[in-house]
């Protein structure tokens, strides 16, 4: 058999072969992943229910501003990954933290009963506010 007369190999056939699982491995990858504002949403509603079950009669409006300060972080850091995606209700949620903290500074130095009706009508609209961003992230199916 002549050199001309040999198959040609054809190698470069199989590079298309090599390469399309790996496409489509990327493509699904990219696909499937969620946003960063799902653990930023997860991390909030923890520490929204923390502030919920706050005691200010018992343990004292500084017990109070410790869980805000929490739920302040994360709402932040909530705000910051998924404002563009959910603007209304992120400052929603802005406005009722700053009235929550405006409410315990407030308070500061009251008796706690006093302290009480001041802070939890801020820390319903808090609970209300992440509440209903919680829904809307919910409604997005992305997380």
């Amino acid at each position: 058999m002549r050199p001309s007369d040999r198959p040609v190999p054809r190698r470069w056939l199989l590079l298309p072969a090599a390469v399309l699982p790996l496409v489509l491995s990327g493509l699904a990858a990219g696909c499937s992943s969620t946003p960063a504002y799902c653990t930023d949403a997860t991390n909030l509603k923890t520490s929204v229910s923390n502030l919920s079950n706050v005691d200010v009669a018992k343990n004292g409006v500084s017990s109070l501003q410790t869980a805000l300060n929490s739920v302040q972080t994360n709402a932040s850091k909530f705000v910051t990954d998924a404002k563009s995606a959910f603007p209304s209700q992120t400052a929603a949620l802005d406005t009722s933290l700053s009235a929550l903290a405006t409410a315990i500074k407030s308070a500061k130095g009251e008796p706690a009963a006093t302290a009480a009706t001041t802070i939890v009508p801020a820390a319903a609209q808090v609970k209300t506010s992440a509440s209903d961003l919680q829904s809307a992230v919910s409604s997005a199916g992305k997380c």
